[in-house]
């Protein structure tokens, strides 16, 4: 699979759909679409961000709690690249065309937050209790 073979405007648009969600305080819409995205993500591929073969790892906060980048599409991938050259961490970073089981041993890191979606733009984090 090539990643220009990787187009998922349905993703895209249920991360919208969740922000939308909650500027209006819906939280059955939000539970609703989180529904959504977790069986869209059983079934559909991403491209996941790794260095020598292993996830990416973005911490989070101070306490080794880190989450992994995880793009929609090529262009959204080639922004995610752009902001980690911003950030001084493009080095060395390839991808993985992959579901996002893929990696099954993070569930089991406790510091392990989930998938960021598309970090560059409109960024939605998978957590642990959708996958």
């Amino acid at each position: 699979m090539k990643i220009e073979d990787i187009n998922n405007p349905e993703l895209k648009n249920h991360i919208n759909m969740i922000y939308m969600h909650s500027e209006n305080q819906n939280q059955k819409a939000i539970d609703e679409t989180e529904e959504k995205i977790r069986n869209y993500i059983k079934e559909n591929y991403l491209i996941i961000s790794v260095e020598d073969g292993k996830p990416v790892k973005i911490p989070y906060a101070n306490d080794g709690e880190y989450l992994v980048p995880a793009f929609t599409d090529e262009h959204e991938y080639v922004m995610g690249m752009q902001y980690f050259s911003l950030n001084v961490m493009d080095e060395n970073k390839e991808y993985v065309i992959e579901k996002l089981d893929y990696f099954k041993k993070l569930k089991e890191d406790p510091n392990f937050l989930g998938y960021i979606i598309n970090i560059a733009r409109v960024s939605y984090i998978i957590n642990t209790s959708l996958l």
